[in-house]
């Protein structure tokens, strides 16, 4: 599928270390036939003992906070293919972090560039390079409607496009028959409120003292993100395979998320793809992405309300087993195929523009 018949489709971007290679925003591309450009080097934030400390010296000198130096070599990557290119779109996918030198250079080239922005608003202001780079840009593609009132403020309505994040639900699906045992999961670390998750889980302890517990990707070899909790009842699972990530959903009975601010998220499409009931934070885009048929809201920073909704669930079979079902054939919606169907219509408007 493409959105044209003599334009092509750059997807330009490095990948991030933590994505399983089943997850990841870009993984919608195969099903337009795009191509991506990377760096000859793939990196993004470090270079041995003196990466660190040189990425922090660009940004600053690019004024660019988020910016580093394995999306400069990136972004000269493409722009020698951008200088080859006519009427074709160049798609920077994380436009947060990976987007500078290129925000002009369209204009010359004669091709079209559009960027993916997936964090809150209220961190891209604060951040303070967002509006320099992104109103260059023939489109900004956003995760969230939550975000588009911050971009309209610079750009035109008309060059604003909301796409849904995807999701694999081929590799991330429903086991062949229920957990037998309950298990509560949690996955992720990015913009999760890990001190009201600990005292939702200590209720739900008090209620329920046999339940049990896996945190997954909440923990590095240099942080911790999670707050202690020393108790054999939760399992901390960290860089496991993308098997051994789909074991965990399928064998858990409800997925768990505390947000401080969300506009998409991963984890969240993962855990219902593979037909789990949530409770999460109700905050930012969340709503967008959970119904009353797929999970359970809660007010931000309302251990109680978490703790009560997972109970509830726990001890309703029958309510599970609906959520569960509505689960999976929400995140089939959001199959990578039929986001790139969306996402291929965005292209189409954006070729048309003046």
């Amino acid at each position: 599928m493409s959105p044209t018949r003599n334009s092509r489709i750059f997807l330009v971007g490095l990948r991030y270390s933590h994505h399983a290679r089943n997850s990841g925003y870009e993984a919608f591309g195969p099903h337009i036939e795009a191509e991506a450009l990377t760096a000859p080097v793939n990196f993004r934030w470090t270079l041995g003992r003196f990466g660190w400390p040189l990425s922090l010296a660009f940004a600053r000198v690019t004024r660019h906070p988020w910016y580093s130096i394995g999306a400069h070599l990136t972004e000269w990557h493409t722009l020698a293919r951008m200088a080859a290119s006519r009427r074709c779109i160049f798609h920077v996918l994380y436009g947060d972090t990976d987007l500078w030198l290129l925000r002009r250079a369209h204009h010359v080239t004669r091709n079209r560039l559009v960027a993916s922005f997936h964090q809150p608003a209220e961190d891209l202001r604060k951040l303070g390079s967002i509006e320099r780079v992104a109103r260059h840009l023939s489109a900004a593609i956003l995760v969230s409607e939550t975000q588009r009132r911050y971009f309209e403020e610079f750009m035109p309505h008309t060059r604003v496009f909301v796409v849904p994040h995807g999701v694999n639900t081929r590799f991330f699906h429903p086991p062949a028959a229920p957990p037998g045992s309950e298990v509560c999961i949690t996955v992720g670390s990015h913009l999760r409120d890990f001190e009201t998750l600990r005292d939702a889980i200590r209720l739900i302890w008090e209620a329920r003292p046999e339940m049990r517990f896996l945190a997954v990707g909440t923990r590095s070899d240099k942080k911790s993100w999670f707050p202690d909790l020393p108790d054999e009842r939760i399992r901390f699972l960290d860089r496991i395979s993308d098997s051994d990530l789909l074991s965990a959903y399928q064998g858990s009975s409800l997925a768990l998320f505390a947000f401080r601010q969300a506009t998409a998220n991963n984890a969240m499409l993962e855990a219902m793809a593979c037909g789990l009931p949530l409770v999460a934070t109700d905050i930012g885009g969340i709503a967008e992405y959970v119904t009353p048929d797929t999970g359970v809201l809660c007010p931000p920073r309302d251990a109680r309300a978490l703790a009560d909704a997972a109970i509830q669930l726990l001890e309703n079979r029958d309510r599970r087993a609906r959520m569960s079902r509505a689960s999976r054939d929400a995140a089939i919606a959001l199959d990578f195929s039929n986001v790139a169907a969306r996402m291929a219509d965005v292209y189409r408007r954006v070729l048309e523009m003046n």
